[in-house]
């Protein structure tokens, strides 16, 4: 037992005590409700700390959660978090959700015990051991969203996790330590439940696409396709929306027989020039163009035959500067899946030879599941800043994710992003990674458009999901922070402006 509990941790505990309403100030709350299990627990002026023992736990004795708010900072130079909803606490022991920080890894990381580990999401962050960083977790039924950052939680501050567990819906509360020595302090805990939005959306919204590409023209949003759907024919598939959330099914916006190329036709952008649309994307493992008069087509090649040189494979993506130049990257076959770019010429069908350059290749750990893999690029330009987002790891993994690299340049030297992939996939969300970026109908908020897998065991039919993305300050000095929030499985507000 602990002789006395620090007074900076205070238990407000109201709807979800099991026998009668518990308010107390921890400094006066008597020992006998938190069981040590394990370690060497103490009290330090407002922090409890432990050290020593494999997996010491303190638990709350008789109290059990339902729907909550916990709010708690850690401090470790190891591995601590909380375990919620849980039951069967034990030295290095427990079944329920775990919520913890990696100091040594510098990661979230949020699982399940029951009864063996069983891994639910993981995101890097900024993390020092010598920092306090603010934990926040809203549980509401299958619910959860899981906050972290070394700055107060405020309303304006996103989740690093929103996602879904079925596994425990009720049970008690633990702080859990992992090797090293761990401090907690200012604990709270009120019931909660997730406000009830008038209109939303819950991913994902629409299935039969993947590497989607999204062209707003005059209030209606195109979304041209990979089509993962059974479907004889060949070709780029179309879906209209107004709102980004109900979409229609156009049919083929490109047909084989209308282009170079009789199958694999995959992963389509679309750029509008002087009242052309050129449609960009792969057939047989070889770009292609293709244009129309109007977003719907039907797209045709004048000349059907891919771009050269050959080495432009697939992953075709137009960027237009402020300048009015354009640039081509794609992703061609070298040390893996490697990115690169050059000048596109003003004919919209060429890239300059003497320009093109390896933009980003498969060289760190999370772009190589299943195969070495960078992809998908999509460039982004904010505050001077050139960034380069891109999908990690094969498209079948399960740990299929997006990250950035950034540059004062177009066509780079890039630099990758410390924390990537900042979407990274989930056990709620498998393989969440081919995007594009457009914005909300009122221009007010950016959206991400990306496609996840039907299942943990099945990658197709591919379904199209959106989340929300914004640039936040770097804490670090450095170019601002693009920041993705999901991706997301649980009810998310209608993107702002619609109707």
């Amino acid at each position: 037992m602990l002789p006395r509990i620090a007074a900076g941790l205070f238990l407000m505990v109201t709807a979800t005590a099991p026998a009668k309403e518990i308010r107390a100030d921890m400094s006066r709350y008597p020992a006998a409700p938190w069981v040590t299990h394990g370690g060497d627990w103490k009290t330090d002026g407002d922090a409890l700390t432990v050290s020593g023992g494999e997996g010491p736990m303190v638990s709350i004795d008789g109290l059990q959660l339902t729907d909550f708010q916990l709010d708690l900072e850690i401090r470790t130079d190891a591995q601590a978090g909380v375990v919620f909803r849980g039951r069967d606490f034990g030295v290095g022991a427990f079944r329920g959700d775990y919520v913890g920080i990696d100091a040594a890894e510098r990661q979230l990381v949020w699982g399940a015990n029951d009864p063996d580990w069983q891994p639910i999401a993981s995101q890097a962050i900024d993390v020092a051991k010598t920092t306090w960083l603010h934990l926040r977790i809203q549980a509401d039924g299958d619910q959860v969203k899981v906050f972290a950052d070394a700055k107060p939680i405020t309303a304006e501050t996103w989740p690093v996790f929103d996602g879904i567990d079925e596994a425990f819906t009720r049970g008690g509360l633990a702080l859990r330590a992992l090797d090293g020595e761990a401090a907690f302090r200012n604990l709270t805990i009120q019931p909660y439940h997730a406000p009830r939005l008038r209109r939303s959306y819950t991913n994902p919204v629409l299935a039969g696409a993947a590497d989607p590409v999204v062209l707003f023209h005059q209030g209606t949003y195109y979304a041209y396709a990979t089509y993962t759907l059974r479907d004889r024919k060949q070709g780029i598939r179309l879906f209209t929306s107004r709102n980004l959330v109900d979409w229609n099914d156009e049919g083929f916006a490109l047909e084989a027989d209308d282009t170079w190329g009789d199958s694999k036709f995959w992963a389509p952008d679309i750029v509008e020039k002087d009242g052309t649309f050129f449609l960009y994307y792969a057939a047989e493992e070889r770009m292609c163009v293709a244009t129309a008069k109007t977003p719907r087509g039907p797209f045709r090649q004048e000349i059907e035959a891919p771009m050269e040189p050959a080495s432009i494979r697939i992953d075709g993506h137009v960027f237009e500067d402020d300048d009015g130049s354009r640039y081509f990257y794609y992703v061609t076959f070298g040390e893996g899946n490697e990115i690169w770019g050059g000048r596109l010429q003003d004919d919209m069908t060429s890239v300059d030879p003497s320009s093109l350059r390896r933009m980003v290749m498969p060289d760190q750990p999370w772009e190589r599941h299943r195969g070495a893999v960078t992809e998908g690029p999509e460039i982004l330009k904010h505050e001077g800043t050139y960034y380069l987002t891109y999908s990690g790891s094969h498209f079948l993994s399960t740990e299929y994710s997006v990250g950035y690299a950034t540059s004062d340049h177009p066509l780079g030297p890039w630099t990758k992003f410390r924390n990537n992939p900042v979407m990274k996939s989930t056990r709620y969300a498998h393989g969440s990674g081919h995007h594009c970026f457009t914005t909300s109908p009122d221009g007010k908020e950016l959206f991400i458009v990306y496609h996840r897998h039907q299942s943990s065991t099945r990658a197709n039919p591919r379904q199209l999901s959106i989340d929300r993305a914004r640039f936040v300050p770097d804490p670090q000095g450095g170019p601002d922070i693009l920041q993705i929030h999901g991706p997301t499985s649980s009810s998310q507000p209608m993107p702002l402006g619609t109707r």
